[in-house]
């Protein structure tokens, strides 16, 4: 029998880091997940410009990585800065806790990733849409024309018709 005492080492677990990066960032408070969905809900509010203007003063270091991905988040995020924000996505997963990964992906890559492609259907089927009305527009316009044709034939036609009976 093997005595208990003898195997505490075998039972310990190995706890996790609390923060959200694999290496710490110098400033600590951005280790904490609370920090950065309090830091989303506030430039949640922000404007686009504004938060263009951040995006454009961050550096690359995962902690800024992080800040340009929530900053790129709202729905009023232009297609292009959502893409843009998706790479940054990939840039920046490897340097996150394996919990913090699981959240940027369920809470930020996924969602974000649906948006884009329903932006992308949206904006394929406004083209087609756009391409049918021209088609539309171009062939009510042959209508017309072949409408207008048709009745200069029947005016010829009616007026021979009337010359014969005149001449009858």
């Amino acid at each position: 029998m093997t005595d208990v005492s003898d195997n505490t080492e075998a039972f310990q677990m190995v706890v996790e880091s609390d923060c959200v990066f694999a290496v710490e960032p110098e400033d600590e408070a951005r280790c904490e997940l609370d920090f950065w969905q309090d830091y989303w809900i506030q430039v949640d509010k922000l404007s686009w410009p504004d938060r263009q203007a951040l995006i454009e003063s961050l550096a690359d270091t995962p902690d800024q990585l992080l800040q340009k991905i929530i900053l790129s988040q709202p729905v009023n995020t232009p297609y292009k800065a959502r893409l843009r924000a998706q790479h940054w996505v990939e840039q920046v997963t490897p340097s996150l806790s394996a919990s913090a990964q699981n959240w940027l992906n369920t809470v930020v890559a996924k969602p974000s990733g649906h948006m884009l492609e329903l932006e992308s259907a949206v904006t394929i089927l406004s083209n087609i849409n756009n391409q049918q009305d021209k088609t539309l527009t171009s062939q009510e316009q042959q209508i017309q024309q072949l409408k207008a044709q048709l009745e200069a034939l029947m005016n010829i036609e009616s007026n021979l018709m009337n010359q014969e009976e005149a001449e009858q």
